[in-house]
């Protein structure tokens, strides 16, 4: 089975595959005085600008910046992966042409590299959490949702990661068309507002269902949840981006799988 043979083969490859990760590390903060601390101004310099439009002009609350943060993050993530990995094999022909190894440790590479990202950035959701606390009760039981959540977006990501890859060796336009689609999902997605009951989206009968069809929505909700709430993540909507998230991950291997013969006569 491809899908099977893709993930053994990562795994066989494992020692690679974290050499390249540390390359990619190293290489994206060589020379730089603040070194990871980028990782948390980024972000932190966003939800700043946003507190302040959003309370001043459309008098959102004060703890409007822990309401966005939660799902910023993990919007970060998926943002960051789908862009480096829609270059991830044509940035690397010399590596590709010379080398014979899984052509999928490299979109896995840089997945893995921004997920040291991630989970770096996750320090300042507990800081916003502290700062502004939410409505919710944030330490229970609905904590335990975190990692199925965190699972969830792996998976999304990696097989995102996996059919955009590969598909921008066919089409070179990919890259942009990608870029693109993650403009309007980020204003698709609940990261600046809410789609939990409060939000009003029952009243979208049949709309609400298809909406749920965008994956991240019902992962981002999924965060805010359990973070800014305290309760956990509404069954329906996780199932439905489950639902989607295999989806795309087959369509991600199989379509890597098809193809990857063919990358260092295309690139």
């Amino acid at each position: 089975m491809p899908s099977l043979q893709t993930f053994t083969d990562i795994y066989r490859y494992r020692f690679v595959l974290a050499n390249l990760v540390g390359k990619d590390l190293k290489a994206m903060y060589r020379n730089m005085a603040l070194g990871f601390l980028w990782s948390l101004l980024n972000p932190l310099v966003l939800v700043v600008v946003l507190s302040l439009v959003w309370t001043i002009f459309m008098g959102a609350g004060r703890d409007f910046p822990s309401l966005v943060l939660v799902a910023l993050i993990p919007w970060n993530f998926f943002s960051y992966c789908l862009t480096g990995c829609s270059g991830a094999i044509r940035n690397n022909v010399s590596l590709i042409k010379k080398v014979s190894f899984p052509r999928q440790i490299l979109p896995v590479s840089i997945i893995l590299t921004h997920l040291v990202h991630f989970a770096i950035q996750s320090l300042l959701i507990v800081l916003v959490l502290v700062l502004f606390p939410p409505p919710g009760k944030v330490l229970g039981l609905q904590l335990l949702w975190l990692p199925v959540l965190v699972a969830l977006e792996i998976g999304l990501v990696v097989g995102s990661g996996l059919l955009v890859a590969g598909l921008n060796v066919l089409y070179r336009d990919v890259q942009y068309i990608t870029d693109s689609l993650l403009t309007i999902l980020f204003w698709a997605s609940p990261v600046l507002w809410s789609a939990g009951p409060e939000s009003g989206l029952a009243d979208w009968g049949w709309l609400r269902y298809a909406y749920f069809l965008n994956p991240l929505a019902g992962i981002l909700e999924g965060f805010r949840d359990v973070l800014y709430f305290g309760r956990p993540p509404a069954g329906g909507p996780l199932l439905a981006a489950l639902a989607v998230t295999l989806c795309i991950g087959y369509l991600g291997v199989r379509s890597f799988w098809r193809h990857e013969r063919e990358f260092a006569d295309l690139i």
